[in-house]
């Protein structure tokens, strides 16, 4: 549903083909040389891959300066993990000279049973460093750099924290820890899972002295929906993705439910579709695209 009403994919997509070969590409050729590519391969670490369709535009642009690639692919999801590995048999022919381990797993399970064997040269996290939870970003984002070898770049795409949804969140910090049980209402029922912002990831990389270069795109999400009232499902489905809560409407007071209400409203735009004169409402969010080097 979020996919369906936002262009985020879009928004990354067009990164990725105007950018990432003038910055991550160069960056990585500068550092390591002639030597990477022919006598051994960049080693690449995607952790959450999803389908792959963004990590494969990236593999094709780092295949420009580089022969050969070596790949490790770290994806939980059972059926996006599939679609990446049957549209990698598809396009076999256009990824020549790139190697891929895969692994169906989450990144902590996989160092878990696997441990930290080697070091890679660029390491990719779209809309995934969510996952590692609050409490772990420190030891993670440590733990990534430590495994970063010299004239390596790690790749973190991920909401901030004053615009749209990381504002939301930020204005309403319980939404995202609300118990989900609608029969106490009670907010000292919480959840240790507040959504990672950049800022949370640009305050570990400021404490630890790590480089970093940063910029900047938006992301809009269609919420017209959320107050036609046509679509009863539609609307509810898209604000529990707004407010990162199942089931949103029975699971909070009514008091935050009408406050969330009117942030959304005060915070939307109303714009005309791209593909007719018809008016929509879009609640916009500003993406980080952070570039830590080694």
């Amino acid at each position: 549903m979020y996919l369906e009403n936002s262009d985020v994919q879009e928004h990354v997509r067009e990164w990725i083909e105007e950018d990432f070969e003038s910055k991550v590409v160069k960056i990585l050729y500068d550092g390591l040389g002639d030597n990477i590519g022919v006598n051994q391969p960049l080693r690449v670490l995607g952790i959450g891959s999803a389908e792959g369709e963004q990590e494969i535009l990236q593999l094709k642009k780092l295949k420009t300066k580089f022969a050969k690639l070596s790949t490790t692919v770290i994806e939980p999801n059972k059926e996006m993990f599939l679609q990446y590995q049957e549209t990698v048999l598809q396009k076999s022919s256009e990824l020549p000279g790139i190697e891929f381990e895969w692994h169906n797993q989450t990144y902590q399970d996989y160092v878990q049973v696997h441990g930290v064997r080697k070091t890679y040269h660029f390491i990719s996290m779209v809309y995934s460093i969510y996952y590692v939870g609050d409490s772990n970003l420190e030891e993670t984002i440590r733990e990534l750099y430590d495994i970063l070898a010299p004239g390596g770049v790690i790749l973190v795409v991920l909401m901030t924290d004053h615009t749209g949804l990381g504002k939301l969140l930020h204005t309403f910090p319980n939404l995202a820890t609300w118990e989900q049980n609608s029969a106490t209402n009670d907010p000292s029922m919480t959840k240790s899972n507040r959504l990672i912002n950049s800022a949370d990831v640009k305050s570990v990389l400021d404490k630890h002295q790590i480089a970093y270069t940063q910029s900047e795109h938006t992301d809009s999400l269609d919420i017209t929906a959320c107050f036609t009232g046509v679509d009863t499902a539609k609307r509810n489905i898209l604000f529990d993705i707004l407010t990162q809560t199942i089931d949103f409407k029975a699971s909070v007071p009514t008091i935050v439910h009408s406050q969330v209400m009117d942030f959304v409203k005060d915070h939307m735009s109303v714009r005309k579709s791209h593909q007719s004169d018809e008016e929509l409402c879009y609640f916009d969010t500003v993406s980080d695209i952070l570039l830590i080097t080694k």
